[in-house]
């Protein structure tokens, strides 16, 4: 029997800023003994690591601190995975919060609830904390089974934020991000899906997803930045892909189809309208490290957008591929300017 329910995990660093106030989000009333958060310091150089100890020392029971040397992202969740003893897991972003009082409800719904996946509602806020969209993820029940809810578009778009893990599940799959770079969040709603069966909603906004801060990855100028992590990270979930596309059910497929391909034709699109800003290299080597460790993914994104497939036959002409970049750019601004 577990004593704890729900173990959060808040991956952080260089966070001062943000830390005091997504760690008061967590002080519940009902349920504060069934929760665990994981503080995990990625080697920040701020006060970060003080601030999380403070909260440790106020209620030890509930905050908990990994502190560990700067790894990014996904080392925060490998660390914690292990450490966690909660029948549930869920990610929580340090510049990010909760709704109190519905994380409360939250833990009571998953005391409730046997499942291997619990999807709660979330908002967007500002920086001054003001709710500016709710996500909601309402599917006229709150049981349902994996084959089923996993067949609807509302289920493929769904965001990390959203979701809350049955932890025994990642243990047992063998579950670890990549290290070093940005961006595996997407990984967190990739590969542990092929693991569900059954699928438990909850429909009350639970996560805060701060929006608008500067240097978040999905700023566009950060993407561009950062495009070898982006790479890296997709190749990784491309290798996960080939492992799993024949063993999962076809509707289980079409999620995994569905989450990796946006993820794949955005790194070509975002290089062909940058190219000035991006180095070329970058983009070559993942196309030529795609097709060896995922032929039959790479060949049906080809087959998808012509795009991708004119530029993989031209790639290696100069002068062919300023004119096609520059074309598409064009088009671009065309699109999005009417």
């Amino acid at each position: 029997m577990f004593q704890k329910i729900l173990s959060i995990i808040v991956p952080t660093y260089n966070m001062e800023k943000y830390l005091s106030y997504c760690m008061d989000s967590f002080f519940i009333r009902k349920n504060l003994s069934k929760l665990e958060v994981l503080i995990v310091n990625d080697g920040s150089t701020d006060r970060s690591l003080d601030i999380a100890k403070e909260y440790a020392s106020r209620a030890g029971d509930v905050f908990k601190i990994i502190d560990k040397g700067n790894g990014n992202y996904g080392s925060c969740i490998n660390a914690a995975l292990p450490v966690a003893t909660a029948k549930y897991v869920k990610v929580v972003d340090a510049d990010d919060s909760v709704n109190t009082e519905n994380l409360d409800d939250f833990i009571s719904f998953l005391s409730e609830n046997d499942v291997d996946l619990a999807l709660s509602d979330f908002v967007l806020v500002d920086e001054n904390r003001i709710e500016t969209k709710k996500i909601s993820y309402d599917f006229g029940k709150s049981l349902i089974p994996m084959e089923q809810i996993c067949a609807t578009e509302r289920f493929k778009d769904m965001e990390m934020h959203a979701v809350t893990y049955r932890r025994e599940l990642l243990i047992k799959s063998g579950y670890v991000q990549t290290e070093g770079i940005s961006y595996t969040d997407q990984q967190w709603i990739f590969a542990p899906m092929s693991t569900i069966k059954t699928v438990g909603i909850f429909n009350r906004p639970v996560y805060k997803y701060l929006v608008g801060r500067a240097g978040q990855t999905v700023d566009p100028v950060v993407k561009i930045k950062k495009m070898a992590d982006r790479t890296k990270c997709v190749l990784d979930m491309a290798v996960q892909y080939e492992k799993l596309f024949k063993k999962v059910t076809p509707v289980v497929k079409s999620y995994l189809d569905a989450r990796i391909r946006p993820n794949i034709q955005d790194i070509y699109l975002t290089y062909f309208s940058n190219t000035s800003k991006i180095d070329k290299t970058i983009i070559e080597e993942f196309d030529k490290r795609f097709k060896e460790i995922a032929p039959s993914l790479y060949h049906y994104i080809g087959s998808l957008n012509l795009h991708i497939r004119f530029w993989r036959r031209i790639a290696g002409c100069t002068i062919l591929e300023k004119v096609f970049c520059k074309c598409f750019t064009v088009m671009l601004w065309i699109k999005l300017s009417f």
